[in-house]
């Protein structure tokens, strides 16, 4: 969804074949939500959950199962540093997981990663969207498997992503708590990890990108 559409449309809800579409636009502010199921690697068995939410704000759309990278590369994760703004949106979902009696989420630095390069091409390419139109990092789930540079066993991922046209942090966890779909991803029992990523742009929009995972290696 380019973000000069989103300022043209009010509102639109919308039924897909294979899963529920729910958009809803404004000129402030957006958030989408993706959850992928388990995935079987080495060729054998992909299965694939898709969760799109209207929050009382944007939008969803529809993206497709994605396979592992055919040509996998050595992934090198230097120690990370999160953001001001980072550390508090991870510090809110732990709040709210701990407030529930569920396990905090720690900080994965390839999610935070794969998380802040996400956030900055929405904004360099001009879309809102779980699914990029770079080739081989559609999906979220190949972003993190592109990254990785392995096939894993197991693994479980979410993802919600929040858009500003101002910095407003407490307002976005706000928004993706009183969102279903996202608020799931948040207090997910099975999910073990999290990393967030924002981009501030220069004229002030923010991007976030919030990933959540488990994983058997």
């Amino acid at each position: 969804m380019k973000l000069l559409d989103m300022a043209r449309t009010l509102h639109l809800v919308k039924l897909p074949v294979f899963g529920i579409l729910a958009v809803n636009q404004s000129l402030y502010f957006a958030i989408r939500s993706a959850k992928y199921g388990r995935i079987v690697l080495r060729g054998r068995i992909y299965m694939a959950k898709l969760s799109l939410y209207l929050a009382t704000l944007l939008l969803g759309t529809n993206f497709s199962a994605t396979t592992v990278p055919s040509d996998p590369i050595v992934a090198v994760v230097a120690p990370i540093t999160v953001t001001a703004d980072e550390q508090r949106l991870i510090d809110l979902t732990n709040a709210e997981r701990w407030d529930r009696n569920l396990g905090a989420l720690s900080v994965n630095p390839l999610l935070v990663q794969v998380a802040r390069q996400h956030s900055k091409e929405m904004y360099d390419k001009s879309y809102f969207d779980h699914k990029s139109p770079t080739p081989g990092l559609n999906s979220p789930m190949q972003r993190y498997l592109k990254a990785l540079g392995r096939t894993p066993t197991w693994a479980y991922l979410g993802e919600n992503l929040f858009y500003c046209s101002v910095v407003n942090v407490e307002l976005g966890h706000k928004c993706l708590m009183e969102s279903t779909k996202h608020r799931e991803n948040i207090l997910n029992p099975r999910f073990e990890q999290i990393g967030v990523g924002v981009y501030e742009a220069p004229d002030g929009q923010f991007f976030v990108t919030q990933m959540f995972l488990a994983q058997t290696d």
